[in-house]
């Protein structure tokens, strides 16, 4: 449902530029995929980089602490006949607390993960946007799209994401 509304939104959208613009001249519209830029600019391989050691090191400790999990389960299912009852019960309640444990570093690593990644990916993102402006205001695009809102087909001549990602590289290496 929402895909339709922003589908629409776009449509309008794209209706009143085309309108409104028809009588003033040439139009000049580009399209930019941001999450091709993102991922293929020097910027954007050095953040994601960066944040694939950090997440492989909370990857390992939770594949560790997975297998302690499991490891207490199957000591339990082994030993169920062998231990009392109220060592079956301690038992238990370890495997249960050692579950949930589990489940809370898992949450707490998944949102530290998505916490990071904003971080460092939001900058790099801004900083597309400044590029992609920059490169309307020279080339005198009456508007340029993002691919991934609404942008159903186009001809490859108005996609612009290279030409971003080699400017955004440039100032990014002069940046350092």
């Amino acid at each position: 449902m929402r895909g339709i509304k922003v589908f629409l939104l776009v449509c309008c959208f794209l209706f009143f530029v085309f309108t409104t613009f028809a009588n003033a001249g040439d139009i000049k519209i580009g399209v930019v995929d941001l999450q091709k830029a993102l991922n293929m600019c020097k910027a954007g391989k050095a953040a994601m980089a960066k944040l694939s050691k950090k997440f492989e090191k909370m990857k390992k400790e939770l594949q560790e602490k997975q297998e302690e999990v499991q490891r207490l389960k199957n000591e339990l299912e082994k030993q169920r006949l062998m231990l009392s009852l109220e060592a079956n019960r301690e038992k238990e309640k370890e495997y249960e607390r050692k579950l949930r444990e589990l489940r809370y570093l898992y949450q707490d690593y998944k949102d530290e993960m998505q916490k990071e990644e904003f971080e460092a990916v939001q900058p790099i993102l801004n900083e597309l946007r400044n590029v992609i402006e920059e490169i309307r205001r020279k080339e005198h695009y009456t508007i340029i799209l993002e691919k991934s809102v609404g942008v159903v087909c186009y001809q490859s001549e108005i996609d612009i994401t290279d030409k971003v990602i080699k400017l955004y590289d440039q100032k990014w290496q002069k940046g350092k």
